[in-house]
């Protein structure tokens, strides 16, 4: 088992600091931590440092710690997702899943089948879900979450950046009547060593691009989003006759990317 680990504002090179209320309460009350019990604190940006407890009291927890290290465990921006997320204890499944592979970025999108609505509280649930995850996984730097966007709005961004590279994921062979001449150009996702080959500009632009997915709702997207999104430049990775949940989805797609990035270094 691994040790504790606590989230903290900043990490300077070395010394001591205090943890905040929630992180302190976790550690004296419910780990039932000890003077001189090691830890480790991370920042969410990257860096993380071994330290021990110096002082416990009862809304406060002290540690020190004598050098960090700069390991962020993620793809340094590289690989995005836009969701159109589930409903209730499913959206914690889809957090840990991107923060567990890896994903840098994740976007909220409204569709027309979304069946979830994201105010401001809904996103900072997600946040909560998403430093959980961290210390799980031992990842330092914390995914990005994104307010809501509406749909056609996040086209129109990844349509204006030249260094992003967009796919829709989608069940081709499941869907009546799309056989538009993008649909049949679809790439299968369960050929991963060609999507994993693929190659979409020089190998001199590919190391400062982005891959970003795009992952419908339940309903999935309707025909009219598909097909917008191809015009504004996205590819289409077909998900099969089978139809996957987003969580599976998600896993797929982070897999896919991350061994993709990790060809193009």
């Amino acid at each position: 088992m691994g040790l504790p680990r606590f989230l903290v504002d900043r990490l300077d090179p070395q010394g001591s600091l205090q943890l905040g209320e929630s992180e302190s309460h976790h550690g004296a009350r419910v780990l039932r931590l000890g003077i001189g019990d090691p830890c480790i604190v991370f920042d969410g940006c990257g860096y993380e440092a071994r330290g021990q407890i110096e002082s416990v009291d009862k809304k406060s927890l002290h540690v020190s710690y004598q050098s960090r290290i700069f390991a962020p465990r993620d793809h340094d921006g590289r690989l995005e997702f836009a969701i159109a997320m589930p409903k209730g204890d499913r959206q914690r499944n889809v957090i840990e899943k991107l923060i567990e592979l890896g994903v840098d970025r994740l976007t909220p999108i409204d569709t027309e089948r979304s069946v979830s609505k994201f105010d401001s509280s809904a996103i900072e649930r997600l946040k909560r879900y998403g430093i959980e995850a961290c210390k799980q996984s031992q990842r330092n730097r914390l995914m990005q979450i994104d307010p809501c966007c509406d749909w056609q709005d996040w086209l129109h961004g990844v349509q204006t950046n030249s260094q992003c590279e967009g796919w829709i994921l989608h069940p081709v062979r499941s869907s009546e009547g799309m056989v538009q001449e993008g649909l049949k150009e679809s790439l299968p996702f369960n050929d991963p060593a060609k999507f994993i080959s693929e190659r979409t500009s020089g190998a001199s632009e590919i190391q400062s691009q982005r891959i970003v997915f795009a992952i419908g709702p339940e309903g999935g997207f309707t025909r009219a989003e598909v097909q917008h999104s191809l015009e504004v430049g996205l590819r289409l990775l077909d998900l099969g006759e089978r139809i996957l949940r987003v969580e599976t989805a998600v896993s797929v797609a982070a897999v896919l990317g991350s061994q993709r990035l990790f060809l193009d270094r």
